[in-house]
Formats: structure tokens, sequence, C-alpha cells
């Protein structure tokens, strides 16, 4: 087949077993690749019902359809799992160069289950797989373990693995390659941890083929012009980073846990796009990307020093560890985005835990006996420096920290759930829904909950119209939520980057699609895909026991109480409105949240009509 190959290989390592099988073309016309791929596969093969951190539960690695191609911006790969954190479907996304290595190995989709007698990891060396010990590596930070298996096998492999924190089943573990890009969400690392699976290491020349090679360098070069624009051209040069400022004046960004706003922010040295960049010792781009967000940069002295040269501080971490804990410090935030990328954790999840320990500190709910000695203040770039490591090392309140909030909760007491910004178990990214209220819907609502990046009409799809929608406006917003959500999930599955088709009209989805694999692609089709991914995800977390609506939002971020100051002072979110009008537009029945049959027969899903 044009731009995928149809390999998928079954890893068993309980019984040390490995098996190649060949996907059907259908399954990749239904579900295009990534997690969209990986919820089909889960939902036939396992038991969503299983035990998250067991040998049952499937750990799946799978490449975007067009990852690879040259199609714009398709350098992306998903992982997928039951989550031990949410206790539903579990995914995490990422770039970098992993996912085209992935398709020059000989694979379009990894499936492990099982767990080691010792740890092991993965080696696919073009189109042949082996399990190798991984003695050596276990109790090794991510960086170590990457250089260690470069040094084994070439610089030329690709290397997922995880550090201390995944082999400690942390809930916040995610997966690293290229020492920081992460699969962060989803505590997806803890599983790869319970598995004693290290590492997987690709080697491959294979070659990508597609159906119409000049066909896809001329849509390349089409469409290279919005590359000019404003967005990228900030993005090129700053990247993530350049939304912060912004985003701290508009209401976007949290401040103090979410209870404050900008004004509460020292004006001294207050950190930006510009601030990050005099660190930086060279761009990075992920496989195929013309825009280059990535950065390497280094703090050569003082008590921030890092080792090496380390990746850009993100916009998530910068607020994470930044505004939402009103730490001022630059050089700060260089060093614990270095210290979670070598611990393998999400900076969303590590930086909100941080938070929460903070404000359970300064009321009274823990003390420097269970701090194991720090005095937790906002704005002290030490201690929270110092709680991050004991997090990444599962060490005295990082033990529990690392467990994820409910965890946490049940240690500190239930007066503490307030301060747990959090939907089940997983930690609220850095754009706040008092800002636009469609983010609500999406972190409550999406089987991967609490996610910016799932789909929502607070960011449409470029090229999707859509009403300009006020922050008061909560009725007939479901159609149009609906729709991005269904779009989200085709361009994830086709493993385009977020920022691509935030950029890239998605009407011209189809022809890059039709230039990799010389077939016939329509927006309908295309609508229907996403909305076939979107449904078995639904599907798995109700087969799981998971009804979202049985679950808590944080108070605090839906304006209950508001906040009396700042860009978001007074807003309220009517959160029961949204959900109900989005079950009903995407045919789910009321009392039940179950789809409805003539739902699941006109996706061809009618199989799994008893699920649940």
């Amino acid at each position: 087949m044009y731009a995928v190959s149809g390999n998928l290989l079954n890893v068993n390592l309980s019984e040390r077993t490995l098996r190649k099988e060949k996907l059907p073309e259908e399954a990749y016309r239904n579900y295009l690749g990534g997690y969209g791929l990986g919820v089909a596969l889960l939902m036939d093969r396992m038991d969503p019902g299983t035990d998250p951190l067991g040998p049952e539960n499937i750990l799946g690695f799978a490449t975007g359809y067009l990852t690879g191609t040259g199609a714009f911006i398709a350098s992306r790969y998903m992982v997928f799992s039951k989550s031990p954190s949410t206790k539903g479907f579990g995914d995490a996304n990422c770039g970098g160069y992993f996912g085209k290595k992935m398709k020059q190995a000989g694979f379009d989709v990894l499936l492990i289950n099982g767990v080691a007698s010792a740890p092991v990891y993965l080696l696919v060396d073009d189109g042949q797989a082996r399990l190798k010990s991984a003695d050596r590596l276990w109790g090794k930070d991510c960086y170590e373990t990457e250089d260690l298996l470069k040094r084994l096998h070439g610089e030329d492999c690709e290397v997922a693995c995880i550090g201390p924190a995944g082999e400690k089943m942390s809930m916040i573990a995610g997966i690293s390659t290229d020492k920081g890009r992460f699969a962060a969400r989803s505590g997806i690392g803890a599983v790869m941890g319970s598995k004693k699976l290290k590492a997987v290491v690709l080697k491959g020349t294979q070659p990508i083929v597609l159906s119409d090679p000049g066909g896809m360098k001329a849509l390349r070069k089409k469409h290279r012009g919005i590359l000019k624009d404003d967005f990228p051209a900030d993005l090129s040069r700053y990247g993530t980073p350049s939304f912060y400022e912004a985003s701290l004046q508009l209401g976007d960004a949290p401040v103090k846990n979410w209870a404050g706003s900008v004004e509460d922010l020292p004006e001294a040295n207050r950190v930006d796009a510009e601030g990050i960049l005099k660190y930086q010792l060279k761009r990075y781009a992920c496989s195929d990307c013309p825009v280059g967000c990535g950065g390497l940069l280094r703090v050569e002295s003082g008590p921030y020093k890092t080792k090496a040269e380390v990746h850009k501080v993100e916009y998530e971490t910068m607020v994470m560890f930044g505004s939402n804990l009103l730490n001022n410090n630059v050089e700060s935030l260089i060093r614990i985005n270095d210290l979670c990328n070598r611990y393998g954790m999400d900076t969303i999840g590590c930086g909100a835990l941080c938070s929460f320990a903070v404000e359970c500190f300064q009321n009274g709910l823990i003390d420097r006996h269970q701090t194991g000695g720090l005095d937790l203040r906002w704005g002290d770039s030490e201690a929270i420096l110092s709680l991050v490591e004991s997090i990444g090392l599962a060490e005295g309140i990082g033990a529990v920290l690392s467990r994820g909030f409910e965890a946490a909760i049940a240690a500190f007491g239930e007066q503490s759930r307030p301060y747990a910004i959090a939907v089940r178990n997983e930690a609220l990214p850095g754009h706040d829904p008092r800002f636009s209220v469609g983010y609500a819907l999406s972190y409550y609502s999406d089987p991967t909950p609490a996610r910016h990046t799932q789909g929502t009409t607070a960011d449409p799809v470029a090229g999707y119209e859509q009403p300009e929608f006020g922050n008061d406006q909560f009725t007939g917003r479901a159609r149009y939520h609906h729709d991005n959500v269904n779009l989200t999930h085709v361009m994830n599955a086709a493993g385009l980057c977020l920022f691509g088709y935030f950029m890239l009209d998605c009407h011209f989805v189809p022809e890059f699609l039709s230039a990799a694999d010389g077939k016939s692609w329509a927006m309908e089709e295309l609508h229907a895909i996403g909305r076939r991914i979107a449904v078995l995800r639904h599907l798995f977390n109700l087969k799981a026991g998971i009804d979202f609506r049985n679950h808590p939002f944080p108070a605090r971020v839906l304006g209950n109480p508001p906040i009396n100051q700042g860009p978001n002072r007074g807003v309220g979110i009517d959160l029961d409105t949204m959900v109900r009008e989005y079950l009903e537009e995407a045919g789910f029945d009321l009392q039940t949240a179950r789809p409805k049959t003539e739902v699941l027969e006109e996706l061809g899903l009618s199989k799994y009509a008893s699920s649940g």
C-alpha cells in the first residue's frame, strides 16, 4: 500500500514472542492511523475493564497515516493504552523523528502486552524485531538511556524510552524521544514501566512509497506561502513561548493555581519569549516540518546551570511552572523543564501537582514535616525545583504526588480537593475556559480529559467556519464543537501537527491524502472517520465503567466563585448546558450517554452495540 505498509508487530512480553500481522486496507480507510487505528485495535483485542497496570493492558505505538510522506507538517506518532491515570482510554501524541523512523523500520503499528520477567527493550530493525535485556538501562534517566542505546545501535536509530518516573509508574509519566519530545499525557509512561519495557529502538531505511511524489512536492510548495503569516513566523522564531505574554494579558494563561490573574504576577524580571530566546543555541525542527518551532537551550552558570543543551521550554511548561506558581525566574524554568525531561514527566501534570501542593501548604493542610522541610511558597523557584526532583524520584512528598491528584487528596484530606485542578485525575492544561468557554466542554467530555488538543470551538480547525461566540454564550455551540472534535481526530490520526492544522485549511487535506495513496478522498468521508474515532473512544470509556458526567469538574475553573479582578473577572460557565447539547448533537442518549443505534449503524459500528 502507498503511504503505509499495513504491517503490525504483536509483542507478548510475558511469553517473549513477536508476531507480524498485516492490517487490511479497510482499517486505514475507516481510521487512518495513530490513535484512530489504536482505539479500534484496543476495542477488538482487550477488555476496557482490565487493570491498566496489569499484563492484559495493551500498549500501542502507531504512526499517523501521512507521517513521513512529506505532507505539510506530518511528523506525529501516537501512543495509546488504557490510562492508569484516568482509568479510561488513554493516548499521547508526539512529534520529532520517531514516527517517520517507525515506517522506515517496517511497521505502522506496534502492540505490546504482557509483562517482562526482567527489564527489556524492543529493537526493531528493517522489519525484524528482538527483545533485549535492559538491566543496564533500568534506573537511568531518559537522556542517559537514549545516549547508551544510540552508542549501541548507531546515531541513526530513534529511541522512545521512559525515565525513573515511568519505572516507578508515576501517574504523570510520559515517553521520551529526542531528549525532550514527549508523548506526555494519560500516564502512558507508567504503562510502559508496568511492563518493564524500558525503551523501543527503531532502525531502518525502508522507503515510504507515495502514489504521486511529484504531486506531494507540488502541494508542499503551494502551501509554503502561509509560513510568511505572523503566527507561523512567530512560531518559527520563538516557538510556543511566543504565546505566553498575550495569553497572560487576555486571561488565557492560569495564574496562582487558577485563582489569580495577571495582576498577581510580579513585574520584576517578567518571563517572556525574548527572555527564553537569550539562552537558545540553535533551532530544532521535527521531521518534514518547515516551521521549526523547537530549540535547544543552555544555562551556563549559576544555581540552575544545565549539564548540557536541553529542549526549549514550551508554552505549557512556562505557564504551569511560571504564572501558575507565580515564578518569574526564567533560568529556573529551563532547569525544571530539563529535570522533567530527564525523569520522564509530563510538565503539565507536574506543574499542576506543584501548584496544588503549594496551595495546600499555604492553607495549612500540609506542613514542613510532610514536605521534607520544604517551605512551599508562591514564586519560590528553589523550593519548586526541589519539589519537582522529589516527584521525579517518587521520594518523600513526591511519592504521594507522583501517584496523582486522587492519591494526594486521600493523603492530604478531602478539604484539599478544591485546589486539585484536574478532571478524572488529569491536570488541566494552560488554557483557561473563563477566557474561552469552549475549553470547558473539551476538558470535561473528551474520553481523554483535560486536553486542549482534542477539538473545541475555542481553537477551530483552520478552514472550518463557525460563528463568533461570546464568552457568555453557552447554548448553540454543540454542532460546531462536534465538527471540530471530529476534524481534529482526523488531523491527529493523519499525523499532522496541531500547528499545521491551525494554519492549513482543512479542505486541502484530501489533496495530501490523494497524493500519498492515489485514492479519492472527500471532506464528507473525513468527517465520518473523525466521528467514528470519537464514538469508539467514548464507547471504550463506557465499557470501562466511565460516564464522564459522574465526575467533578473543578469549580474554580468554572468561575464558582468568580474571580474579582483581571480579564476573566466575573465570568461563570454553564457547563451543564454545553454538555447536554453536545450529547444530543453527537446522537448519544441523555440518560445513559450511549450512542444511539442509528449512530452505530451509520458509522459501521453495529458490532459494538452491546459494549458498555
